[in-house]
């Protein structure tokens, strides 16, 4: 059974929830002097330690959201917050970790080097930033390839140590943007795994950006459904189904032929 959160409900769980967006709007500047509306009128709340996605076509804004969440981009109208203060005042940015399309491996430095990376900008001491990031890899289950570089490395390797660095700041937010879109199916279907595996034993909030219907449902437990440009949100879908999600499954089917649908 499909469970549809209307808009009213979202913004009344907005107290409760890590991440709340309200009225994003984005447009950007084009050649012939016509704003491109990126986004209009966005409401969401993200319930705290929930996996919530983002799924929509592509051009439909998803990762302009995303990078919004992420202060990366400033939104032209609307407001973000995070546990309820506003993003202008909020002051624990590094509790937010952000992990790419591409795995953005510096290939002159080894796994452990790679992963180690995030904590250099602060004052952490070495040997605390090199046990961490130990730590880390041992959690996405590359312990004994610390030492190699990202060419000796498969491509779900590389996937591995890119979640790897976006987890050794230990945030209680993780953004992912469509970070196993290259992957083949079955690698795909690993660092699903992976994902709710570390989500069980961290309790962090994530959202990700996906195209992939099946990644959501098999994912998540709410799903906003984007409209084409001008991306707005269709509907917030509960997933209201047990994990593991077997794809195949007449109830998981059901959620991906409505997710369909509705994009």
């Amino acid at each position: 059974m499909n469970v549809v959160l209307d808009p009213a409900r979202v913004r009344a769980e907005a107290a409760a929830s890590a991440i709340t967006l309200t009225d994003i709007s984005k447009w950007f500047d084009t050649a012939d002097g016509e704003p491109l509306t990126v986004l209009k009128n966005v409401d969401l709340a993200v319930p705290a330690h929930s996996v919530f996605a983002i799924l929509g076509a592509s051009g439909c804004g998803k990762s302009t959201l995303l990078n919004i969440i992420s202060g990366i981009l400033e939104p032209d109208r609307g407001q973000v917050c995070f546990n309820g203060t506003p993003a202008r005042d909020f002051n624990a940015w590094r509790s937010i970790s952000y992990m790419f399309q591409e795995d953005r491996l510096l290939p002159w430095r080894s796994a452990l080097a790679n992963v180690e990376f995030s904590l250099e900008a602060g004052s952490m001491p070495r040997p605390e930033r090199h046990a961490r990031a130990h730590e880390a890899l041992r959690l996405v289950e590359l312990d004994g390839f610390e030492d190699a570089f990202p060419y000796q490395l498969s491509g779900g390797m590389r996937s591995r140590v890119a979640l790897a660095r976006s987890l050794v700041t230990e945030p209680g937010t993780l953004l992912m943007d469509e970070p196993f879109s290259r992957l083949d199916a079955q690698t795909r279907a690993q660092m699903h795994e992976e994902v709710l595996r570390i989500h069980e034993l961290k309790h962090m909030t994530i959202v990700f950006v996906t195209h992939d219907v099946e990644e959501a449902v098999v994912l998540a437990d709410r799903v906003a459904v984007m409209s084409p440009r001008p991306g707005q949100v269709r509907e917030v879908v509960a997933i209201a189904l047990e994990r593991p999600r077997d794809p195949t499954l007449p109830a998981v089917t059901r959620y991906i032929q409505r997710l369909r649908a509705l994009i």
